[in-house]
């Protein structure tokens, strides 16, 4: 692992960073998709899509220990060769860089359609990147203290909210239990397996974490917390609206906190919740500038990779503006093309650990 003290995060800020940037999903139009797949079953499609992401996340964990001071693409390179491994490292960008400008066009247009109806697109997408390169630029201990300041917040927000909502809540509404049936149910598991994405690009980071002791016990540990948080949120929004409209519902999330209230004379504290989302916000596209950045700078041999943060920015918010809208957007960009990236997740792990098995016994056969 990296012995400089600049730049290394401990287990509570990578297990923040990895709660804000998948827990997050279960607020965008990741959730609108699961429900479409899956009806009033979709908090159990992501137990169900982590389990079978589990065995390739153990065998990545597996070899990181093994290869200590390198990362994902390092170790690629190691085994796989430099042409390998700069195919590889391009997939990673090209998925990184579509995601992350995708993501951050649905946000904005999230916060448009429901808070912000007068507001100019590109001027609130801009405002977005240019909050999220700022951070960017502070470096990875910094957004990861961030990251630790800010998760308390809003997870006592998200308590806050399962609380006031608890009286909206009827048990029935979980029925059916397994939404449109087993098979659908196991389809949509795999396809959306690619929620858990951001948990391998991390390990382009793993250089950056105190040591591999820290790295495991905080992915393990957040994925768990993530699954659970996610799953009570997905299960909340089945709970109060009727499965027949879930799948009509553009942005549960926001939908959800409309029916917050505190009494007669308290209505409308929406904004409340809005502000801690915000900051959730924040921060994930701030990780994900980051890490962007530095898969461009393994593929192109640059160093100093953080001269590069600003013209991915720019990349970022050129492909952003390209979809005429949020529908176009997400239903097909997000779920034709990028989340069929989870094929490399699934099986590069275990191609990378067959090779170390192969290459440590031409090595013991040679000496």
């Amino acid at each position: 692992m990296v012995t400089q003290e600049k730049d290394v995060i401990g287990f509570k800020e990578l297990f923040s960073i990895i709660v804000i940037i998948v827990g997050t999903k279960a607020s965008d139009m990741t959730s609108t998709l699961l429900f479409e797949h899956s009806l009033n079953a979709a908090w159990m499609v992501v137990i169900f899509s982590f389990l079978i992401i589990l065995p390739s996340l153990l065998v990545l964990n597996q070899l990181l220990e093994k290869y200590k001071s390198k990362n994902l693409f390092e170790i690629t390179q190691l085994l796989l060769g430099r042409k390998i491994a700069f195919v590889i490292g391009l997939a990673f960008l090209l998925y990184a860089v579509t995601k992350t400008a995708i993501d951050t066009r649905s946000y904005s247009d999230q916060l448009i359609t429901i808070n912000l109806p007068k507001t100019p697109m590109f001027i609130l997408y801009i405002l977005l990147l240019v909050v999220c390169l700022w951070g960017a630029k502070r470096g990875w201990e910094t957004i990861g203290s961030v990251a630790f300041m800010v998760v308390p917040y809003i997870l006592l927000a998200l308590s806050l909210l399962y609380l006031l909502l608890f009286k909206e809540i009827q048990i029935n509404r979980m029925f059916p239990l397994f939404g449109l049936g087993y098979p659908e149910l196991a389809k949509a598991s795999f396809k959306f397996t690619s929620v858990f994405s951001d948990i391998f690009l991390l390990a382009i980071m793993y250089p950056f974490v105190k040591k591999h002791k820290t790295y495991a016990k905080g992915i393990v540990s957040s994925a768990i917390f993530t699954v659970i948080l996610m799953s009570l949120l997905l299960l909340l929004y089945a709970l109060i609206f009727d499965y027949r409209s879930l799948d009509k519902i553009t942005y549960p999330f926001n939908e959800a906190i409309r029916f917050v209230s505190i009494g007669k004379a308290i209505t409308n504290i929406e904004t409340f919740f809005i502000t801690f989302w915000l900051l959730a916000v924040f921060v994930k596209f701030t990780v994900y500038i980051y890490i962007t950045s530095k898969i461009f700078g393994f593929v192109f041999h640059i160093e100093e990779f953080e001269h590069t943060l600003l013209p991915i920015t720019i990349l970022i918010l050129i492909l952003g503006m390209i979809p005429e809208n949020d529908i176009l957007n997400i239903f097909f960009i997000k779920s034709d093309i990028v989340y069929q990236f989870k094929y490399i997740f699934l099986t590069l792990p275990f191609i990378l650990w067959i090779f170390s098995k192969f290459k440590g016994v031409k090595t013991n056969e040679s000496s």
